[in-house]
């Protein structure tokens, strides 16, 4: 009885280990966005999940420069909830194309948002019918904005903005200036002074908030900023505050378990 036990045990484990594996996400422009698509053991189909990632020059990890970070924890804690996760470098990060300073115009990087979640709906063993957009920090709100004629079922928000990102305590004059030297002034106009009160209104998909205590980069304010946006359009919303949550909705350096399996729940 032992013997048969352990054996099935050893049998199992390897079915029960996530799969990781490349994907490329034909994006507008010509561009090729590099990908990793995380994917539960068994045969499917699965719920799964985009993963937009924030401002800056982050790759699909949420590291600067090398592998692992936030993102990549998330996806793979999610992706053990059953949930296939796909996460990747922006447009000029990373092992995507386009040209290197791409990623600081938020219009391209609404409809890369998109071309991903479309991607991602059409694959092999995941389910078009549970297929969400889960954006952090900016990303919330670029996902918010793609939704609106994507196949995303459900979108989620964590740690978005409730205001234009240049009207955030910690973005200064200064942001725009650099942006405007950088890029262009229609670039630093689209991505500091878009209002994401209006994507929050025209996701016509159910919401979820997800906004940390101590986030010391967009005030937890924020998230019923975007839920009365929401619940003013007559449209579905939820909310969850993490008690003693960062930025990355991280307690102790990690997002809480019971955070995972919540937004792995409204996910599936």
């Amino acid at each position: 009885m032992l013997a048969a036990l352990l054996s099935a045990l050893l049998l199992a484990t390897p079915q029960a280990t996530p799969v990781e594996r490349p994907v490329a996400i034909p994006a507008s422009g010509g561009v090729t966005l590099a990908a990793t698509l995380s994917v539960p053991a068994g045969p499917g189909p699965h719920p799964a999940a985009v993963l937009v990632g924030g401002f800056g020059p982050a790759a699909r990890d949420g590291s600067f420069g090398r592998r692992g970070g936030p993102y990549a924890d998330l996806a793979r804690r999610l992706t053990r909830e059953g949930v296939a996760v796909l996460r990747y470098d922006k447009r000029g990060l990373g092992d995507s194309g386009g040209p290197a300073l791409s990623w600081l115009d938020a219009r391209p990087l609404q409809r890369d948002a998109g071309a991903a979640v479309r991607l991602l709906a059409a694959l092999p063993g995941i389910d078009p019918a549970r297929v969400a957009l889960v954006g952090h920090s900016q990303g919330g709100d670029l996902a918010l904005a793609a939704a609106t004629g994507s196949p995303a079922t459900r979108v989620v928000a964590l740690s978005a903005p409730g205001r234009p990102l240049g009207l955030l305590p910690r973005v200064s004059g200064g942001a725009r200036r650099l942006l405007d030297r950088l890029a262009g002034p229609g670039v630093a106009a689209a991505t500091l002074s878009a209002d994401p009160r209006r994507a929050a209104a025209g996701a016509r998909q159910p919401v979820l908030l997800v906004h940390g205590t101590r986030d010391g980069t967009v005030p937890v304010a924020d998230m019923a900023t975007l839920a009365a946006a929401r619940r003013a359009a007559g449209l579905p919303v939820r909310t969850i505050r993490v008690r003693g949550a960062n930025h990355f909705l991280q307690v102790e350096g990690r997002v809480p378990a019971a955070t995972v399996r919540q937004i792995a729940a409204f996910v599936s």
